[in-house]
């Protein structure tokens, strides 16, 4: 199979001829029609997370099952599927025995099995999730990490009907959020770094957007307040700041890997009775509620394909923020 390889951190993937890979017990062999590129990958590549050259990334793989491991009742051959980052877990440890296998210190993930920027891709059978029937390869991708991600976190905040929810930044995540908080029913504002970029928001949806100038928290004020802030940026600064412009009893939910620490004035969220939260998807739940609503129009990602032989300009267009909205990797047809 050929398969984008990172050999070296810091340096161009290169495009190499790898075994074909066979499914264990419990395993499903997939055919990878597209995969998603996101902020991870560039971690990746600059070798930031816990994980050894050579290696195959990509955490946002989609494509047919060719062959199935003993033991696997499903999914079966042919069938259309995605992986989650998290595949399973140990199946012993407490948070597994309550089916929270995210949280299991021996969770098996793409780092374990090898990612899918590559033709194949080895899986375990309980990380699979089928993809609704006609939804496209390249809309599928980028929902199995950023739709998750958002849905989940607009789920964490628990917005009642009536409240307004607020989307801070506006980029491979954000873009998804405001489609899915309106897909919800929720009053949107987006809070964005350009006017240009509100131009987009209003496009995507959203009933009205803000530029964040050089405080979101008195941007957000400014703009009538919100009751749930979806933060998808990842400035540490902007994450501090907009709390003040929350309305009372308003959550923060954060989704997005940060520059840096979060500091909050405790003594102004007493008296506002404010909340806040970290949230990475786990519900699979979320998952698949994300699939349909892509897969029914209410959510369109926007992405920009590339060729699998495109991988280095697709990771140096993501590096340089240039990429609308999201890059996706296609394989195969």
């Amino acid at each position: 199979m050929r398969a984008s390889v990172i050999r070296e951190f810091d340096r161009p993937w290169r495009i190499e001829e790898l075994p074909d890979p066979v499914p264990a017990a419990g395993q499903v062999l997939i055919r990878i029609h597209a995969s998603g590129l996101c902020g991870t990958d560039v971690h990746v590549h600059h070798g930031y997370l816990p994980v050894s050259a050579p290696l195959v990334a990509g955490h946002e793989p989609v494509g047919e099952v060719v062959q199935v491991g003993d033991g696997v009742a499903w999914p079966a051959v042919g069938d259309r599927v995605g992986v989650s980052w998290i595949q399973r877990g140990c199946g012993t440890c407490r948070h597994c025995a309550a089916d929270r296998a995210t949280f299991c210190d021996d969770a098996q993930t793409w780092m374990d099995l090898g990612g899918g920027n590559a033709e194949l891709m080895l899986a375990w059978a309980d990380g699979c999730t089928a993809l609704p029937d006609g939804l496209a390869y390249e809309l599928a991708a980028p929902t199995f990490c950023a739709g998750f991600t958002v849905l989940a976190g607009l789920r964490a905040g628990q917005p009642l009907p009536g409240e307004r929810v607020a989307v801070l930044g506006l980029g491979g995540l954000g873009h998804l959020a405001i489609q899915y908080a309106k897909a919800l029913g929720h009053e949107t504002l987006a809070l964005t770094s350009s006017d240009e970029k509100c131009d987009d928001a209003r496009e995507l949806g959203a009933d009205d957007a803000a530029t964040v100038g050089d405080h979101p928290g008195r941007a957000l004020e400014d703009a009538g307040g919100a009751d749930v802030v979806l933060c998808t940026s990842n400035s540490a600064l902007q994450v501090s700041q907009v709390v003040t412009g929350m309305n009372p009893r308003g959550r923060l939910v954060n989704v997005g890997f940060l520059d840096g620490p979060v500091v909050l004035d405790m003594n102004d969220m007493l008296y506002t009775h404010a909340r806040v939260l970290a949230v990475t998807p786990s519900d699979r739940r979320d998952l698949v509620d994300a699939l349909a609503m892509v897969a029914d129009g209410r959510v369109a990602p926007i992405v920009e394909t590339f060729a699998l032989e495109d991988h280095n300009r697709a990771r140096e267009r993501l590096q340089a923020g240039r990429v609308r909205y999201r890059a996706v990797l296609l394989h195969a047809t």
